[in-house]
């Protein structure tokens, strides 16, 4: 079996946006990174994406521009996907959410890796379990679900199938750690994991208030923003039932719960903003509208409020 201290070299299999944040987290971590997609163009577009990232990480003042050329020089780039698996300990997969095509990926890449190699997914909420189902070894495979921009959000989920032994949640575990990300254990295989359950849980209410013309988009992620997401950097919404008192929430909860959305499909309004093709900041409208040459800078102030909301609360946890 790999044991965490053997882990040296690890293929990123997908070159996306997820891709890339991931195998740049590797590499600066001291891991050699094998850096695989189709097409030679998402390879160099994945590089440009990591030395801008970078870039900023260097500004904050979290790496060195050294540090920052040396966990470059630690990645190779591939088109070829057995010369990707060559030699490596472990594997993350990032390819677009479809099932099969994704059982199929692991297939292969059980035939390309050594016997104890261990393979992981970044699904977003595919079942790790019906993944797993494609190889010959499901015990090796589990789930390490990051979230955009993966090299800034500190949380990583590492997630059990049906079959993943307890020795490879552990490997994965403990890598995470190394990566200096927060692991979080989701200890059985269910759709959505943890974060993308309280997610849309959110995400449905959110588009209850809008769609009943209760509040409007503006105002929904202002509240958000300046109220309940305001302290939730700080206190989960446990720990501020806990503060709160858990009898005042409890009371709140009978009349509130039956009045929450319960709807078991996204509403229309939505079906209709995908129609007009309004996906978001990639079309230039989706809730708002985007100006094509100001995308950049909007990510790039997002980027930099994540970087320094995750440095002010390691400081504040550190005192």
């Amino acid at each position: 079996m790999i044991q965490f201290e053997d882990v040296q070299q690890m293929a990123m299999i997908g070159a996306g946006t997820m891709g890339a944040g991931i195998g740049m987290c590797f590499a600066q971590a001291g891991y050699q990174v094998n850096l695989y997609s189709m097409t030679a163009e998402r390879l160099d577009r994945a590089l440009a994406r990591i030395r801008n990232s970078q870039q900023l990480f260097i500004e904050e003042g979290l790496i060195s521009a050294e540090e920052a050329q040396a966990a470059r020089e630690r990645i190779r780039t591939t088109t070829r996907l057995d010369e990707a698996l060559a030699g490596v300990q472990y594997v993350v997969e990032s390819v677009p959410e479809k099932l099969e095509l994704k059982q199929n990926l692991f297939r292969q890449m059980e035939d390309c890796c050594s016997e104890d190699t261990i393979l992981t997914t970044n699904t977003s909420g595919l079942s790790i379990t019906a993944i797993a189902s494609a190889c010959r070894h499901p015990e090796r495979v589990g789930g390490m679900h990051w979230a955009n921009p993966a090299e800034i959000v500190p949380l990583v989920e590492v997630i059990r199938g049906e079959q993943t032994s307890d020795h490879t949640v552990e490997v994965i575990y403990r890598i995470t750690e190394r990566l200096g990300k927060v692991p979080v254990r989701v200890r059985k295989d269910v759709p959505g994991f943890a974060s993308n359950r309280l997610q849309y849980a959110v995400l449905r209410e959110a588009f209850h208030l809008v769609e009943a013309g209760i509040v409007s988009p503006e105002d929904v992620d202002r509240t958000l923003k300046c109220g309940v997401g305001f302290r939730y950097p700080w206190l989960g919404p446990l720990e501020t039932a806990d503060l709160g008192g858990l009898d005042v929430f409890h009371s709140v909860a009978q009349y509130l719960f039956p009045a929450l959305s319960t709807a078991q499909s996204p509403p229309e309004f939505l079906d209709r903003l995908i129609a007009e093709g309004k996906l978001g900041i990639k079309t230039g409208q989706g809730f708002y509208r985007y100006e094509e040459d100001k995308r950049d800078e909007i990510l790039r102030k997002r980027d930099l409020y994540f970087i320094r909301q995750w440095k002010l609360i390691r400081q504040v946890q550190q005192e």
